[in-house]
């Protein structure tokens, strides 16, 4: 009975004059490209500030001479792998720095221990670039460990 009642529905309002015709606009549709459009908007703004961000940092590492000295090593060493070594060692040390100096300043608020500012600068960059080069020779050991475990030699072959 059901399906009696819709198809009688369905026949009245295809054969209806009342009904206007359809013009081709569906707000849904429209809706949905104004949201997608929106989104790639987004996706293309964040994607600017992202390159503009790396940018920033290329130039910042080129100026202080982060990148052209692991480049060197590179070439006086002929391997790749010395340079990147260098690069990983050079950047840990440049992010301990800032952090050696806040943590040495968290300290001193924390337990009331009073510093002058230019002794927390400098005492907290020496311990910062001291433990961002120590983590980066721990990383490095432990990824040359790892490296060899699991890597098979050059020369091998690994049997199936």
């Amino acid at each position: 009975m059901a399906v009696f009642v819709m198809g009688a529905a369905a026949s009245t309002a295809m054969f209806s004059q009342a009904v206007p015709p359809d013009d081709g606009f569906a707000p849904g549709l429209f809706l949905g490209v104004l949201f997608l459009g929106a989104v790639l908007l987004v996706l293309v703004g964040f994607g600017i500030v992202v390159g503009l961000t790396c940018l920033v940092f290329a130039a910042t590492f080129v100026a202080l001479g982060v990148v052209s000295s692991a480049a060197l090593v590179t070439i006086i060493s002929r391997r790749f792998s010395a340079g990147l070594r260098a690069l990983h060692y050079q950047l840990s040390a440049l992010v301990g720095l800032p952090c050696g100096i806040g943590a040495l300043w968290l300290g001193c608020f924390l337990f009331g221990f009073h510093l002058r500012h230019r002794y927390i600068l400098a005492i907290g960059s020496a311990i910062g670039i001291l433990a961002g080069i120590a983590i980066a020779f721990i990383l490095d050991r432990f990824l040359g460990f790892f490296y060899r475990r699991f890597m098979p030699a050059s020369g091998s072959r690994v049997s199936p």
